[in-house]
Parts: structure tokens; sequence; C-alpha cells
């Protein structure tokens, strides 16, 4: 393999990261970011895989248990990633501390700088937020702006979601999000554990969503069907409020049905049933359906067959067998896909799944089709979606506007649909020459124009 070495150089770390850059992907490794303190030992020299299966949400993972990671990740880093391998070699003085990561924490604030970034956008109109969380991966964690002393997860609160949430005054913000994540992590791991959209709350939500999927699937078959599925059900989860959604641990369902998750039902019996009533209020509306996935052979999978008033309309599978697995650098085997049907005429309709007469594995998590046109209903939760930003890599841009119109299609689709959904066109807003600090995470420069354009849609 051939590589190439990138100098990568924090306020209170020194991290040397030799970053092997396979021609077929184009991308370098992220720096390996230690949340807090300075590494004890004056000399280290580990191989390691910075995108390691036990780098968990918070939620999912106790204290004691990122000890025990972080104590593994000393003793041996033996493992092999096809995402990214790095050697890390980092020459720092002793500190009381040791190193931890942990989760990024509900609210994310700035501390005085040593340099002067560009100023954050200054929002004189537009409409008023009571809650923003901005979702994504190490982009949208702030890699590599101006460091803090961030935290967690967050590299700097100088990058794009930190400006943005600085400029929206009183607002409540968060920025969740995990250097590696592809769209399967992001609505599976944060969206839905931790985003309750409804009706009156002033919620905005940001995404950045994709980079990852591009650099560690490209333009092979099953990957842009993989990614589109998992956005679909990520942006409709959050675009559509409480009231419209059903979901599976509403339902009053038979014994063969247990919980799933936080919030589906699941059954391995052959030829369980649910059904529910859906109250479509506009003609032409879509019913959107989210079912739980997994890659072959981590389950022994189950097909369902989805009814509406006593038509079959579609077969939901269990297992992902479009070409390509699920499984992310970050460790995900399985996630959560929603898929679209049209309900035709408003009034009152009844949906029934049915697990196959084979039975195996199903699990539902919910289903929703929008009642109200809520770009225009005050207090309406709101997306913001990214249309991804360009890179200095040129194959990766080839494969990258093919995701982009998919992922503008499905924006238009779903703000046809009645929900407050808005495309923002990052995907050209970067100067290829000076607004990058490697191949694709943006530098301070960078970062501010990625803030601008949210500004712009906003």
């Amino acid at each position: 393999m051939h590589g190439e070495l990138v100098a990568l150089e924090r306020d209170y770390l020194r991290v040397g990261c030799a970053c092997l850059k396979y021609p077929l992907q184009g991308y370098f490794c992220e720096q390996l970011q230690f949340a807090t303190g300075r590494i004890r030992v004056p000399m280290l020299k580990k191989v390691c895989v910075f995108r390691h299966s036990r780098l968990l949400s918070q939620e999912s993972q106790s204290a004691s248990e990122r000890s025990l990671w972080w104590e593994r990740m000393s003793q041996s880093f033996a493992l092999a990633s096809a995402a990214s391998l790095c050697i890390a070699i980092a020459g720092c003085a002793a500190a009381n501390s040791s190193p931890s990561v942990q989760a990024p924490s509900s609210t994310t604030t700035n501390s005085t700088q040593s340099s002067s970034p560009p100023a954050a956008p200054t929002y004189t109109a537009g409409p008023k937020y009571a809650q923003v969380t901005n979702f994504g991966a190490s982009i949208t964690c702030g890699f590599y702006a101006t460091a803090d002393g961030a935290t967690g997860y967050i590299y700097s609160n100088n990058g794009y979601a930190g400006r943005l949430d600085a400029a929206l005054t009183g607002t409540k913000a968060q920025n969740l999000c995990r250097p590696g994540d592809l769209a399967a992590d992001t609505v599976k791991t944060w969206a839905m554990p931790n985003a309750a959209p409804a009706l009156g709350q002033k919620q905005l939500y940001t995404i950045m969503v994709g980079t990852n999927d591009i650099t560690a699937c490209g333009a092979q078959v099953g990957c842009l069907a993989n990614y589109m599925n998992a956005m679909t059900a990520l942006i409709s989860w959050l675009a559509l409020p409480a009231s419209d959604k059903v979901l599976g641990s509403s339902l009053n369902v038979s014994q063969a049905w247990t919980p799933d998750l936080n919030v589906g039902v699941a059954t391995s019996a052959p030829g369980a049933s649910l059904s529910f009533p859906v109250q479509q209020a506009v003609d032409g509306r879509t019913l959107y359906i989210a079912y739980r996935v997994f890659d072959t052979g981590k389950i022994n999978g189950g097909t369902a067959t989805v009814q509406v008033d006593g038509n079959a309309v579609a077969t939901l599978s269990t297992i992902a067998n479009g070409g390509r697995t699920i499984a992310t650098p970050n460790g995900l085997s399985d996630t959560i896909w929603a898929v679209g049907i049209p309900l035709g005429a408003a009034g009152a309709h009844t949906v029934t799944i049915t697990n196959g007469s084979s039975g195996g594995f199903f699990s539902f998590q919910w289903a929703g089709v929008s009642s109200g046109q809520y770009a225009s209903t005050d207090g309406a939760p709101r997306v913001m979606v990214a249309l991804l930003p360009q890179s200095t890599n040129q194959s990766f841009n080839e494969t990258e506007v093919t995701h982009n119109n998919a992922l503008n299609q499905l924006a238009s689709a779903l703000a046809a649909d009645g929900m407050w959904v808005t495309a923002v066109h990052c995907e050209s807003v970067l100067n290829l020459s000076t607004d990058f600090v490697d191949t694709v995470h943006p530098n301070d420069a960078g970062h501010a124009k990625l803030a601008t354009a949210f500004e712009s849609a906003l």
C-alpha cells in the first residue's frame, strides 16, 4: 500500500497520524481524538483502528466500558479495518488525568480561542426555534476547525454546526455526531433514540450525512439504495410530528409480538400480524413505514407483507439483500429503513402487516403520514438536509453527484407530502484549493461557508 503522512495538531495534544491512503477510496483516516487530558506515555507507537466498534453513544456505553475500551486500545492494536488504518505516534507530557471517550453532551459551549476564526453568520430574518439538533459525522463534529477544548465526539464548536448553534441566539442546541458514521448509524443510534418531533415545539433538525457512505461504499451495487433507505427513515422520522405517527410500541398486539428497540415491536412467529388505522387528511399523501433490517447471517430474518384496506402493497424483508451489506466502520450491522406507500384518496385506511408463513424475525418500528402543510404551520418540526459538499478527490465527487441528486429528490418528495423539509445546497460552496484541511474536512473558512449555506436556506 502507498501512504501519505498527515500531521495534525491540537491545542493541547500533538498527534502525528500516518494515514494509509487507499487508491480506490482516496481519503485520509481521521485524527484519533482524545477528549480530555494528555497521554501519559511519553512515546506511544500503536497501530490503531480509529473507527472501532466500541466507540458507542453515552446512552449505550457506561463509563466503565469506556475505560475498558481505552485500556484495550492501549494494549493491543492488531486489528485492521477497510475503512481506515492509521499509526498514531504521540509524544506528550504527562498530565493529571487519563484520556476518556464520551458521547456528546446535550449542549455545546464555546471557549476562548487563541486565534480568531471567521465569525458565525448573523441571522436577521427567518423563523425562531426553541431547539436545534445537528446530525452528522466528523464534519458536523467540527473536524478540523480551530480546536476549542470541546469534549466527547465534538472536536470543535467552531465547526459549521457550532457556528449555527451560536447564531441562533436563545436556542437550545445539541450536536449529535460521531466520526465515521454512515446514514445507518445516524438513524438508529442517534435520531430515533434522541429526537421526539412534535407540533408547537419549534424544533429545527439539520442533517449532513453521506460523506462516509460514499467513502466506505462508493458506487458499488446496493450502496445508494442502502443510503437512501436509511435517509428516508431518518428524515421522515424527524419531519413527522408525533401526532402523525403510529409507533409499534403503542399498538395492542398479540403475545406473538414483543418490544423491540425504543418504539418498535417484533415477532418470529409464522403468520403473526398487526393492524392499525391511518387517517389521511389530504389526497395523494404517502404513508412511510419504518422497519428493522440486518446483514445476512446476523439473524434468522423474516419477510412481511403490507396490506392497505385489504390490498397487498409491499413486501418488507428483514435481511438487507440489495447487494451490499449494512456493516458500518463503527460496527453496526443492523439499522432502520423506511418505505413509502401511496395512500390515494383522503379518509380512513387500515394497514395490516403480516409475517411470512415461514416465520423469521420481523420488526415493525413505526408508520406515519403527514396530515398538514407544515412549512406554513407555526412551531412544526423543520428538517434541513445538506446536499453533500465536494471533496478534493474527483472520484468521490462523481459518486457524490448521484447521491446528491437522489437526496434532493427525496427532500422534494417529502416536502410535497406536507413535511417541512429543505435541501441545503452545500455541494458547491467550498473552494477546493483553499477551504480544506485534507481531502474531505473543511478548515475554518470552509466551515464558515457551510454555516452561511444553512443561513441562506433559513
